[in-house]
């Protein structure tokens, strides 16, 4: 009686740990949906798209010059100014 008893606590603990486990593990699993079997996955993409991504690089590479230029200015203008102020200390 007590080794059956021994037994089904171990089967328990057992089936107990696996739930926990895989519970855990289905909570973790980004949620997909199903996609329909006749829509492609991936498309193509289109000469318009490809022409707004390239805008958009052309206009972040027109900004990034922008912003270095006016830092070369303002780092100019800083050593300009310190190189007044310590001369005449």
């Amino acid at each position: 009686m007590t080794s059956s008893l021994l037994s089904l606590r171990s089967r328990v603990g057992v089936a107990t740990i696996a739930l926990l486990l895989g519970g855990g593990a289905w909570a973790q699993a980004p949620d997909q949906e199903p996609s329909p079997p006749n829509q492609p996955r991936l498309r193509q993409p289109t000469p318009q798209s490809v022409q707004q991504q390239e805008d958009l690089q052309a206009s972040a590479d027109k900004n990034r010059a922008d912003a270095d230029r006016k830092v070369r200015e303002m780092d100019r203008r800083l050593n300009r100014t310190l190189r007044s102020v310590c001369t005449g200390c």
